[in-house]
This record gives C-alpha cells, sequence and structure tokens, in this order.
C-alpha cells in the first residue's frame, strides 16, 4: 500500500513538471525564434551544428605547393627617364653641309638621334653605360658645331643680335633692303635670303619696321626645331 501511494506520489510529480516545462515551452515558443527559445532554455540550438563543416579544396595533379616564406625584397629598377641636358643644338646650316662633306659623321649623328629616341632600351642600360653614350654623343655635337667657322665664310653679321642695330631701308630693284649697323660703326645691307645672327638664321621678311629671321636647328632626337627672332627697327633721336 506504501509502494502503490508513493508510485502514484512520483508520478504525478512527473505529470506536474512534465507540464510545467511544457507549458514554458509553449510561452517561449510563442514569443521567441527558434535561436532565442533555446539559448533562454538553456539549451543548445539543434539547428546549428556542432561543428562547422570546412571545405576540402581537391588537390590537383602536377600542382605545385607554394611556400609560404617571404621572398627576398628585390631592389626595383627606376622607371623614370631622364633626359640628358647641355646637348648643343647645330644650326640646320651646318648640319646639310656636314651631310655632303662628312657624310660618315651625319651617319653618326643619326645612329646617335635613333638610340637616344628609343626610351626602352636606354632605360635597360646601366648608369655607367648610358653615362658613356650621352658623353659620346655630347662631345660629336660639339664637334660638329665647332665645324662651322670652316664651313661658312662668317663675317660680321654672324654676331650676337644685341650687337645689331637696324637703321633703315631702300629700294634695290624693286626689293626692300635693309640697312644694318654693328660694332664699330660698320654698315651692312640686308635682304631676304641673307644669312645672319650666330646661328646663321635667314632673314625671311624685309619691311620698314622690322627685319624677321628664322633659326633653324637640329637637336639631339634629330627632330628641327625653329625659332623666329626679330630686329627692330631703331629711330634716330636726332631726327625724332
Amino acid at each position: 500500500m506504501l509502494l502503490f501511494t508513493l508510485s502514484l506520489f512520483g508520478l504525478f510529480s512527473f505529470q506536474v513538471s512534465a507540464q510545467s516545462s511544457n507549458l514554458k515551452l509553449d510561452s517561449l515558443k510563442a514569443n521567441f525564434a527558434p535561436g532565442e527559445r533555446y539559448f533562454l532554455l538553456g539549451k543548445r540550438d539543434p539547428f546549428i551544428p556542432l561543428v562547422s563543416p570546412v571545405k576540402v579544396s581537391p588537390v590537383k595533379k602536377n600542382s605545385k605547393r607554394v611556400s609560404r616564406k617571404r621572398s627576398p625584397l628585390k631592389k626595383k629598377r627606376s622607371n623614370r627617364f631622364i633626359a640628358p641636358t647641355k646637348m648643343p643644338l647645330i644650326p640646320i646650316k651646318v648640319f646639310e653641309k656636314v651631310k655632303v662633306k662628312h657624310p660618315k659623321m651625319a651617319d653618326q649623328l643619326n645612329d646617335f638621334a635613333s638610340i637616344f629616341n628609343d626610351e626602352l632600351a636606354l632605360r635597360k642600360l646601366s648608369k655607367k653605360e648610358y653615362k658613356k653614350k650621352v658623353s659620346s654623343y655630347r662631345s660629336l655635337l660639339s664637334e660638329v658645331l665647332g665645324m662651322r667657322e670652316d664651313m661658312f665664310k662668317l663675317t660680321e653679321l654672324q654676331t650676337g643680335f644685341d650687337k645689331m642695330k637696324f637703321v633703315g631701308t631702300l629700294r634695290k630693284e624693286g626689293i626692300t633692303v635693309a640697312l644694318v649697323q654693328t660694332e664699330g660703326q660698320m654698315g651692312h645691307t640686308v635682304k631676304v635670303g641673307t644669312l645672319i645672327g650666330p646661328n646663321l638664321g635667314i632673314v625671311k621678311t624685309v619691311d620698314e619696321k622690322k627685319i624677321v629671321i628664322l633659326e633653324r636647328y637640329r637637336n639631339y632626337l634629330g627632330e628641327i626645331l625653329s625659332r623666329p627672332r626679330n630686329i627692330e627697327f631703331e629711330k634716330n633721336p636726332l631726327h625724332g
């Protein structure tokens, strides 16, 4: 009889406990999401796996393993190209004479120009090699520039423009001719086509106000550069 009473009491306690637990779970289900309700009950969410899956990529045949060790830093070569400086300009008249009288020297100038136009090839040179190329080319340009006195009969008109004065014009055989005075009060006549100035510029036009001169050069890249120069008419202060 005692055992029967105890068993009935235990069964009743279990039912009360189960009902209480069910009511609590029903309340949580009604108010919280699945993940939150299990957290409040102190239980693991059965929807979350105990161990997160790890993806393993298949090993390809003939594949090489890459070392994780850091490779030593290599010194990067500068890609910046610095153009040479102090390269003499050759008056185009001098270059034209060199082509006729010294063709081998003209070929050397053209070969150097081709080298210095190839920027990618120049970047591959060491600093020592590059400096040697620049030095050799600069020496050749200076040599050619120094030959103009032997190639042309220079006059007092092959002087600086600051040492000339344009003092007037006159008509000669239907052509306007400029009167230019140089140092020492020497007078010269200048017309279209006259070589004038230190760089053998050519007179392009002459009028009552100015003389227009065009200087043309060949630079170290083989490019032809042009620069206009003017000599303005200078009035005599005594004659207003």
